[in-house]
């Protein structure tokens, strides 16, 4: 009986101490501020696999314990969306729920040109205080350890907060999205990384909107050289925080600017060899020569990032007079002169802005 008792308590012994040495689920906020900190050694494979689990030895996560427990199960037995790409080094976890609190990650595996890999992981929680982040280490072969890899790509950075970043590896092996979805907006602009061997180059944008904007750019405005789009900006113009997307070709002789509002892309304004723009506060216009003796300025006031009413100017020579009569309208309909000139006066004083210019692809 005794040796019974000493049995169980040797145990029960074994039991808690190896509950003591498991390290407490850290959450996404606690390992995005720690990770840079420590390398990890030790690492069992050379593969996905091998360095997912010795990250989540180092720095447990609900999310990556949950996708070994789900992998380890058969495939109909599979409680949540995990996938194990072991030929592209890819693995991947979502709780395919709405919950703020739901956790997500991806990680991939990149060779790298001096025999080295690169390991990368991102997590995402919208309930977290940095709701993303991706970490990555570099893998050396002779030690079998990961150290953090901080100058892998430049991060993407503007001003607006109303926002949700997120990174992805998928579906592309050889290249890593940076997804800024505004919220206004309800749409995202993608931005992508392409892997050139050892790092991440970039990056170049797209937006699924831009073939609209391009067609009805191509309805109003003449691009005479047929010159593409090759680089974008954002700016606030009505300064509500949110922004507007201007489009230009390289050599910025043609350009557009659009407002996107609850899926609503809509072109504002737009230049041409013919037409300039002009930009107020919370306004946005373009004007130039509408043939011999005549004038056209078309205006845009905007609140909340979207059209509230257009303004327009029609400047024709008077040849008896030899000066220009204004004949206004707003939303198409005509104005008298008073009406039109406070709405122009109104607007105040034009600006140029300076742009900050972005590749697209």
């Amino acid at each position: 009986m005794k040796k019974c008792i000493y049995l169980l308590g040797l145990l029960c012994l074994m039991l808690f101490s190896c509950k003591e040495s498991e390290k407490p689920v850290m959450t996404v906020d606690q390992v995005n501020e720690a990770w840079q900190t420590v390398p990890i050694k030790k690492v069992k494979t050379a593969d996905v696999m091998g360095m997912v689990q010795a990250f989540q030895k180092q720095w447990p996560t609900q999310s990556v314990a949950a996708l070994l427990k789900d992998l380890a199960l058969p495939e109909d037995q599979q409680q949540y969306i995990s996938e194990y790409d072991q030929t592209h080094g890819f693995m991947s976890f979502a709780e395919g729920s709405d919950d703020k609190d739901a956790e997500s990650m991806e990680a991939r595996v990149w060779k790298r040109s001096n025999g080295h890999s690169l390991f990368g992981i991102t997590f995402f929680q919208p309930s977290a205080k940095v709701k993303s982040f991706v970490a990555f280490y570099d893998y050396d072969p002779s030690s079998k350890a990961l150290t953090p890899a901080l100058d892998v790509f430049t991060p993407y950075e503007d001003a607006y907060l109303n926002k949700e970043v997120g990174y992805s590896f998928y579906p592309e092996p050889e290249e890593m999205v940076v997804n800024e979805y505004f919220f206004n907006w309800w749409g995202a602009l993608r931005h992508v990384y392409t892997w050139d061997g050892m790092n991440f180059k970039g990056p170049e944008m797209e937006f699924e909107g831009i073939s609209t904007l391009l067609t009805k750019y191509n309805e109003d405005y003449i691009n005479y050289n047929n010159e593409p789009f090759a680089k974008y900006a954002l700016f606030d113009i009505d300064e509500d925080g949110e922004p507007e997307l201007i489009l230009s070709t390289e050599s910025e002789e043609c350009q557009m600017v659009a407002s996107v509002v609850e899926g609503d892309i809509q072109l504002l304004a737009g230049m041409d060899y013919k037409r300039h723009l002009m930009f107020y506060k919370g306004v946005i216009g373009d004007a130039g020569g509408c043939g011999t003796g005549c004038y056209y300025a078309y205006y845009v006031k905007l609140q909340k990032s979207a059209p509230e009413y257009s303004f327009g100017d029609m400047q024709i020579f008077n040849f008896e007079t030899e000066q220009m009569d204004d004949e206004y309208n707003k939303d198409g309909e005509p104005l008298t002169q008073e009406e039109g000139e406070a709405i122009l006066e109104s607007f105040g004083e034009s600006y140029d802005p300076v742009f900050e210019w972005r590749p697209l692809r």
